[in-house]
């Protein structure tokens, strides 16, 4: 498929390094960021060789979380991508690695904390703001848990509190400081451990802490009413005429 929203370099084998280029968006997940992201993952798995795939972004943001508008037609459709691709992150054969350099806002810290090993530049932030815009992280906030225990993650996403990188490495939401040559460092260490033993690690690891029951279901329940509320709409609408988000 042709791809607007990400950019897939294959150059590097068993690495595939997937960017996110929606810069003018702040890499938010719209339904065609999820839709490539999703296949470049479908053609990484099947790909002989391929062992890691590596997700970053340009500019100043990460990922700025799930898109906002056409919430009233789409969400249920959107949420369910989104709720897919973590999935996918997390339980997929590959070793998933995350180079945050920037913000990650969100969607954007769920779909960083379902990588295997995320790592920071000194620009990398994370804050889960849905409580802000009248909305619950129902989605990610599970996904975020798995890593740095329920009630902390409750609490960030009670306070929308922002963590710069090495708060977030100290607290377990991400993995290692060094930006570029951090990246490197896991990369070496991958490339040096069997691969078949990575993906038994990664398939027990996946056993250990299952995704919660009804997952999707349960996300769509909390979200519902939260969606269905006029209150929600003039929040996001008064968000989006400050231009705080698109």
């Amino acid at each position: 498929m042709a791809l607007s929203r990400t950019a897939a370099d294959w150059s590097r084998p068993p690495v595939v390094r997937v960017t996110l280029t929606g810069e003018a968006t702040r890499n938010r997940l719209d339904e065609e960021t999820l839709a490539e992201l999703t296949a470049v993952l479908d053609e990484a798995e099947a790909a002989p060789g391929v062992q890691v795939l590596v997700l970053d972004a340009v500019g100043d943001a990460f990922c700025a979380g799930w898109a906002l508008d056409s919430l009233e037609s789409a969400w249920r459709e959107r949420i369910a991508a989104v709720g897919e691709l973590l999935t996918r992150l997390r339980t997929s054969p590959l070793i998933t690695v995350a180079y945050v350099d920037g913000a990650a806002l969100g969607g954007g810290v769920g779909l960083a904390a379902a990588c295997d090993q995320v790592v920071v530049s000194e620009r990398a932030s994370f804050r889960m703001t849905e409580v802000l815009l009248g909305l619950v992280p129902a989605a990610i906030l599970p996904v975020v848990a798995r890593r740095v225990g329920g009630h902390r993650a409750y609490g960030w996403a009670l306070t929308a509190r922002e963590l710069s990188g090495a708060q977030a490495v100290e607290a377990g939401l991400a993995d290692r400081q060094g930006g570029r040559d951090g990246l490197r460092r896991v990369l070496i260490a991958l490339r040096a451990a069997d691969p078949a033993a990575l993906v038994a690690l990664k398939r027990y690891h996946a056993e250990l802490a299952p995704a919660p029951a009804r997952y999707e279901e349960r996300v769509a329940e909390v979200l519902g009413p939260r969606l269905a509320d006029p209150r929600t709409h003039r929040r996001l609408a008064d968000f989006r005429e400050q231009g705080l988000i698109a």
